[in-house]
């Protein structure tokens, strides 16, 4: 008897692999070059267009997933407002004009809104409105925390590979070996044993990768508190996927697009880094190094 043909037999495992091995090289490699060309000519431009393309393209797949989900949303709204929100940093090196921008760009969208659901009265009005402004605050607010160190190549790649190497041996480790999940009515794929494996990794990375970077003067190293900066990176990259899994849950979505097959889309691509700013601000305003 032929099943529904809604009933399609689930892809191998290996093609999750295959395509994490395939992606993230490519990944890497587009912006490992982006920054070898703010190294070589001295101009963040680039990496700050980057940064909102990211942004903007994030934020409109997140805007489509609440579409999917019979949710009213504005995909044009939502690039504009994370793209905007993401390239504060090229009004200039100050942060105060970053802050300020950010400012306009929140108070925009925001008129935006409320312009445009001004005459609707409808009970379901507040709600739409309010699933308007998520994409906005949930990914471009919290990615703009990234534009500082845009300014400094070695920071910002420092940043992203001890955020994103928790969540690569999170998934390498936790796939064949993890056996206690940790909330699996969010993330069925997440493990105690990944996300233990994902502390180690970005410790270890903080640690030492600044040494092949040349962040840090040799005298002044700071051994003792580099690790510990790698486990908030990992704790807050972590708990930013769990989050976003959450999202995708609520919305009922296995990934933020197609994209990428096996893998998703962008979003799925920057979620670990939505916390990453955040936890930096964090440990710099605590004044730890």
């Amino acid at each position: 008897m032929i099943g529904p043909a809604s009933e399609t037999p689930a892809p191998p495992r290996t093609s999750d692999t295959r395509a994490r091995l395939i992606a993230t090289p490519i990944i890497l490699g587009v912006i490992g070059g982006v920054l070898a060309i703010q190294e070589f000519t001295g101009n963040a431009l680039g990496s700050h267009l980057v940064l909102a393309a990211f942004g903007a393209a994030a934020g409109a797949e997140m805007a489509l997933l609440f579409r999917h989900a019979g949710r009213s949303a504005n995909l044009i709204q939502a690039a504009v407002g994370c793209g905007a929100l993401c390239a504060v940093g090229l009004v200039g090196d100050q942060p105060s004009k970053w802050l300020h921008a950010q400012v306009l760009v929140l108070f925009g969208m925001l008129l935006w809104i409320l312009l445009e659901h001004l005459r609707d009265t409808r009970a379901e009005a507040p709600e739409e409105m309010a699933v308007r402004l998520v994409p906005i605050l949930y990914v471009g607010f919290l990615l703009s925390f990234m534009v500082p160190f845009v300014w400094d190549w070695r920071m910002l790649l420092f940043i992203i590979l001890t955020a994103k190497v928790s969540d690569m041996a999170g998934w390498a480790i936790g796939k064949p070996f993890g056996k206690h999940k940790m909330i699996p009515s969010v993330s069925p794929g997440k493990s105690w044993e990944g996300t233990i494996a994902g502390l180690l990794a970005s410790a270890i990375v903080a640690t030492f990768l600044p040494l092949a970077l040349g962040l840090f003067d040799g005298r002044d190293y700071p051994w003792a508190t580099l690790p510990f900066f790698g486990l908030l990176l990992g704790a807050a990259s972590i708990l930013a996927g769990v989050t976003w899994s959450g999202w995708k849950r609520r919305l009922q979505a296995k990934d933020s697009s197609t994209l990428i097959p096996h893998m998703g889309g962008i979003m799925d691509m920057v979620d670990s880094l939505l916390l990453a700013g955040p936890a930096v601000h964090l440990w710099f305003y605590l004044d730890i190094w």
